[in-house]
């Protein structure tokens, strides 16, 4: 595949990112505001029976504070890779920034990792603060998605590591021509 024609299809998906953005920030805006928090859509979400009626105003606030915050982690991998994308699109496709642009995607991405799975547990233990003691929860999970997620961010950073390495092996040999 010619680097032009990588350039074409990098410009096409980092134009398709740029509307993902934008979409999932206001999708998520739209669900909040058409009753997602309500409880049995948390208890659906959560896996938990244990939610009550009405959580209380602080724990539904640590709710959309951790949701927020896990949105705008991927908003920011998100940007990383538009940002590659666009590098790409430009014909740096080899490039040490290129590489650069990788290795971050792949680090934002054990972030979003991390924040997935400590979200959890921390919005549990927020919607069942105000029960009775004893029916109180505290789950910590750690799934097939969290997994998935690690492991695509190690692969990331390893091919951002491989291509930096290129990039510089590319720049030397430059040098013997």
């Amino acid at each position: 595949m010619s680097i032009e024609r990588i350039a074409r299809r990098a410009r096409l998906m980092a134009r398709l990112i740029a509307g993902l953005i934008v979409a999932i920030p206001l999708t998520a805006l739209i669900a909040l505001g058409s009753g997602v928090a309500d409880t049995e859509a948390l208890q659906t979400i959560y896996g938990l029976s244990l939610v009550p009626d009405d959580p209380g105003t602080g724990p539904t606030l640590v709710w959309i504070a951790v949701e927020t915050l896990r949105l705008a982690l991927f908003m920011w991998v998100l940007w990383g890779v538009r940002g590659w994308l666009v590098a790409c699109g430009r014909g740096d496709v080899f490039g040490g920034k290129t590489a650069q642009h990788i290795q971050r995607i792949g680090r934002r991405m054990v972030l979003l990792a991390v924040a997935h799975t400590a979200g959890n547990t921390v919005i549990i233990a927020a919607l069942t603060w105000n029960n009775p003691p004893g029916t109180r929860s505290l789950a910590i999970g750690f799934g097939s998605t969290e997994c998935l997620l690690l492991l695509a961010a190690g692969l990331m950073t390893l091919f951002g590591w491989i291509q930096s390495e290129a990039a510089r092996l590319a720049e030397e040999n430059k040098g013997f021509v």
